[in-house]
C-alpha cells in the first residue's frame, strides 16, 4: 500500500504540471455563422461589434474559422491593425467667391478661369471681405485622399462653422461636413482649432462656405496619405458612460472589447465648455497608464442653422438641432486595451458637473479564409487557450486565386460545448491525455497488485 501510495502521488505530480492556469477554468466560446456561402474557395468577412466584445485578446489570435467538422481553417487578418502610414502635408491655394450669384451653379462670380486641365486661376482682383461669401480650393486632378484640412485663421480671435462641399466640375456640389473652427488667445496664449478631418475623402474641388461670418485666412494645409494606405469606411460605438476618478478631473471607462480604437469623441456635460484634455490607456488594472493623445474639448453653443450645407460625417460635430459645436474626434495610433483614463486641466474649472459620455471609432477588420472541407463554416471566438494562427495574405491567396467572395456574421449560434473548448487547437491537451492514460494505468495496476497482495495467504 505504501507503493500504491508513492506511485499514485508521483503519477500525479507529473500530470499536474501539464494544466494550464486557463485549461483549470471552463472559457465561454461564442459561435456565430458565416452566410451566404456557395462554392468558392476564398471568402471575406469584415468583424461587428459583437466579435470585438466577445474577444480575449487585443491581436484577435482567440479567432477561428471552423468547418462543419470543427476543423479550424486557414485564414489572414487583411485590415488588421497595421503600422501606421505617415500623412503629408501641402499647402494649396484657395480663390475668394464673391457674395453674388447662385451658389450651386458653376461659373457665376467664381472670378476665375478654368483651365484646359482643370486648373483654376485668378480671373480677376478679389472680391472685398464684406462681400466675400466662402471660397473654393483646387486639389488637382490626381490629388491623393484628403485626411484633413488645416484652415489657418489670420484673425486673432474668431469663432465659426465651416460647411465643405466637394465636385468633380464646379457644377454639382456633394455637402461633406461642417465642422466648427476656433481661435482665441489670452497673453502669449493661443486656443485654436484649426483642424477639419475628412477621412479619406477624394475629390478635385472643395468649397468653403461660412454661415457665421467670414474670416481672413492665412494659409490651408491637405494632410493626405498614399493611395495604397487609404483605410476602409469607420465604424463607431456610441454612449459609453463615464466614472469619476479619485482625482479631480479624472474619468475612466471601460470600451468592453477588444476594438482597435483609432478615433475618441467626447460629449462633454456642459454647454459652453473648453478645456485641454490628456488620453491614456492601459491593457489591465496592473498594467501603468501610458498617455495616447492631448488635445482640446469643445461644446460651445451657437444659433442653429435653417439650411445647413452639409452631408455625413464619422460623426456629428455640429448638433443641428441646438446649433452646438464640438471638437472633432481625437485620433489615437490604433488601440486594442479595454481600460482608458481622460485627465482634464481643472484649472479654469474643467467640465463642471456631470460626466461626459464617449464615442469609439476604429477600421473593423477584415478576414479572408479558405475553405477548406464542408460547410456550414462558423467563426469562433473567446478561447484563450488557442494560439495565434493567422497567416499572411500573400500566403494564403494563390497567384490566380481571384477576388475572394464576400460573406457576412450571421446569427448567433450556442455557445462551443466546455470539452470542445478545451481541446480544440490546444498545444497541450494530447500531453496531458497521454498523461492521465499513464496515471489511470499506474492505478489499475497498482489496485490489482494490491489486491493479490491481499488476497495472498501468509507465509509461515
Amino acid at each position: 500500500m505504501a507503493a500504491f501510495a508513492a506511485v499514485l502521488g508521483a503519477a500525479s505530480a507529473v500530470a499536474a504540471p501539464a494544466q494550464s492556469p486557463s485549461s483549470a477554468t471552463a472559457v465561454t466560446v461564442q459561435r456565430y455563422a458565416l452566410e451566404p456561402l456557395a462554392s468558392a474557395a476564398y471568402y471575406q468577412i469584415t468583424l461587428n461589434d459583437a466579435i470585438y466584445a466577445a474577444s480575449r485578446r487585443g491581436d484577435l489570435s482567440d479567432l477561428r474559422i471552423l468547418n462543419s467538422a470543427g476543423e479550424p481553417v486557414p485564414h489572414s487578418f487583411d485590415n488588421a491593425i497595421a503600422a501606421a502610414r505617415p500623412a503629408t502635408l501641402r499647402p494649396v491655394r484657395w480663390f475668394p467667391l464673391p457674395a453674388t450669384g447662385d451658389q450651386n451653379t458653376a461659373d457665376s462670380g467664381l472670378n476665375v478661369t478654368i483651365g484646359p486641365d482643370g486648373a483654376l486661376r485668378a480671373a480677376s482682383r478679389p472680391p472685398a471681405a464684406a462681400t466675400r461669401a466662402g471660397d473654393i480650393i483646387d486639389l488637382g486632378a490626381n490629388g491623393a485622399p484628403l485626411t484633413a484640412l488645416l484652415i489657418h485663421l489670420q484673425d486673432k480671435s474668431w469663432q465659426g462653422r465651416v460647411n465643405i462641399s466637394v465636385s468633380a466640375d464646379l457644377r454639382e456640389w456633394t455637402p461633406v461636413i461642417q465642422a466648427p473652427l476656433l481661435k482665441t488667445g489670452s497673453g502669449d496664449a493661443t486656443l485654436a482649432q484649426e483642424r477639419v478631418e475628412l477621412d479619406g475623402l477624394r475629390a478635385r474641388y472643395v468649397r468653403l462656405r461660412w454661415p457665421d461670418g467670414t474670416p481672413t485666412l492665412a494659409g490651408i494645409d491637405a494632410e493626405s496619405v498614399p493611395v495604397d494606405a487609404t483605410p476602409p469606411t469607420r465604424a463607431w460605438r456610441g454612449g459609453i458612460a463615464t466614472q469619476a476618478g479619485a482625482s479631480a478631473g479624472e474619468y475612466l471607462f471601460d470600451t468592453g472589447g477588444a476594438y482597435p480604437v483609432d478615433r475618441v469623441q467626447f460629449e462633454l456635460p456642459q454647454a459652453n465648455t473648453v478645456a485641454r484634455g490628456q488620453l491614456y490607456s492601459r491593457a489591465d488594472a496592473q498594467a501603468p497608464w501610458r498617455m495616447v493623445a492631448e488635445g482640446q474639448l469643445l461644446r460651445l453653443q451657437a444659433a442653429p442653422v435653417s439650411s445647413p450645407d452639409i452631408g455625413g460625417s464619422d460623426t456629428p460635430q455640429v448638433n443641428m438641432s441646438t446649433g452646438e459645436q464640438r471638437n472633432p474626434p481625437w485620433a489615437v495610433q490604433p488601440d486594442t486595451d479595454r481600460h482608458w483614463r481622460l485627465t482634464v486641466d481643472t484649472r479654469s474649472g474643467g467640465l463642471g458637473s456631470g460626466l461626459p459620455t464617449v464615442d469609439l471609432g476604429w477600421r473593423p477588420t477584415v478576414i479572408t479564409f479558405v475553405a477548406r472541407g464542408a460547410g456550414p463554416f462558423v467563426l469562433a471566438v473567446g478561447n484563450p487557450n488557442w494560439e495565434p494562427a493567422a497567416v499572411p495574405l500573400a500566403d494564403l491567396m494563390a497567384a490566380d486565386a481571384g477576388v475572394p467572395q464576400q460573406a457576412r456574421i450571421g446569427r448567433q449560434l450556442a455557445p462551443m460545448p466546455a470539452a470542445v473548448a478545451a481541446r480544440t487547437d490546444d498545444p497541450g491537451a494530447r500531453r496531458r491525455y497521454v498523461l492521465w492514460t499513464v496515471l489511470i494505468a499506474a492505478v489499475a495496476v497498482l489496485g490489482c497488485m494490491a489486491w493479490r497482495l491481499f488476497r495472498a495467504p501468509p507465509h509461515a
